[in-house]
């Protein structure tokens, strides 16, 4: 009788131990996400802080002002905007293509939030190393601020 009550504390502490950790979950794109619940923001502040990104006025601190043509929309096309990721008909309605498909928003509404792009779930999804999604490689520092930039300078299509 004493084992069996050993067994089933051992058995509830182990469950504890990995049910409480987060889930990884496969979306409708096909690739498995890890979804931590009730820290998103902390991960968030630490992935910004480990990769030096700025949330300020670029034009203040010294940076050129991004321009969608030549900065952004290369970024999205080539990393994100690829067949059977953010297209039409892709994940959650995100189609990363073109301007008029990014100010579209997804199925949760807008991805862009013009002016304020730590509100901006494009940005949350990119720092956060979600997207692109394992196993390619995350964008690098200098094209995740890019996208701040541009979107904390109005999200412009220019």
């Amino acid at each position: 009788m004493y084992r069996i009550k050993i067994g089933i504390v051992l058995l509830l502490v182990a469950g504890l131990m990995f049910g409480c950790g987060g889930d990884d979950v496969t979306t409708d794109d096909g690739h498995g996400h890890d979804h931590v619940h009730g820290d998103e923001g902390d991960d968030f502040n630490d992935a910004v802080s480990n990769l030096g990104l700025a949330f300020d006025n670029p034009v203040a601190a010294g940076r050129p002002s991004p321009s969608f043509s030549a900065d952004i929309s290369p970024v999205l096309t080539n990393r994100c905007a690829i067949p059977g990721c953010h297209v039409a008909g892709g994940p959650h309605g995100v189609d990363l293509r073109t301007y008029d498909t990014i100010s579209a928003g997804g199925d949760d509404g807008a991805v862009v939030i013009a002016g304020n792009a730590r509100e901006s779930g494009i940005v949350e999804q990119i720092v956060q190393g979600r997207m692109p999604p394992p196993p390619s490689e995350p964008l690098e520092a200098a094209q995740i601020q890019s996208i701040i930039d541009w979107i904390n300078e109005g999200a412009e299509n220019n």
